[in-house]
């Protein structure tokens, strides 16, 4: 199955929220039991969420590669880098993901939102590999759904966000930047190549 066949294929740049928060703190204390959910939105937007962002870059990258202009290679290629590179790193991602705790149950609300969004992420990536290996088209309907489902929680991740902060008194620093989806389906092939954006 080649290029053209998965021109129904969804391109996805699978970018999630880039911003800092801002508060005035006398000492670092978020590991606390006693933290502050202030503290804790802190250490979740500017500490604990970049540092695993190297895994999830690396699986939207082999994702997204296949859709460069001049990118040169079948789909059974492809498959085999989701499987072995995308995948992989998206699974250590998640993990890493799911294992930070915090103390307060709004800023595990908010983990908990994130972590669904890069889960249907993780789900779109699999539903491909599936429909290269099954040479099943309707799977990239599921693929399609599951990259929906994902800017569905990243916007509510977001709206939490917004509303924690302007709750607790914390500053938001930069801007979200949410998904940029191309439906590929309604295109051909060559236009679903052009078409496709980079992640960040």
């Amino acid at each position: 199955m080649k290029k053209r066949i998965l021109a129904v294929l969804l391109s996805a740049a699978m970018v999630f929220s880039v911003v800092g928060c801002g508060k005035k703190k006398d000492d670092d204390s978020a590991a606390d039991p006693e933290a502050t959910v202030q503290e804790e939105i802190v250490k979740f937007v500017n500490e604990d969420l970049p540092s695993i962002n190297a895994d999830r870059d690396s699986a939207v990258s082999v994702y997204n590669a296949y859709f460069e202009d001049g990118a040169d290679q079948d789909s059974e290629a492809w498959k085999t880098k989701l499987e072995n590179e995308a995948l992989a790193s998206y699974d250590t991602y998640l993990e890493n993901l799911n294992g930070f705790e915090y103390t307060n149950a709004e800023v595990s609300n908010l983990r908990d939102l994130y972590a669904k969004s890069a889960q249907s992420q993780r789900d779109a990536i699999q539903y491909v590999v599936d429909a290269i290996t099954d040479l099943d088209s309707t799977k990239l309907d599921d693929a399609s759904q599951s990259i929906k489902d994902s800017k569905t929680y990243l916007q509510m991740y977001e709206d939490e966000l917004e509303r924690l902060c302007d709750e607790y008194g914390i500053t938001i620093n930069g801007e979200f930047q949410s998904p940029s989806l191309v439906d590929a389906s309604v295109t051909d092939a060559s236009a679903s190549d052009a078409s496709a954006t980079d992640a960040e």
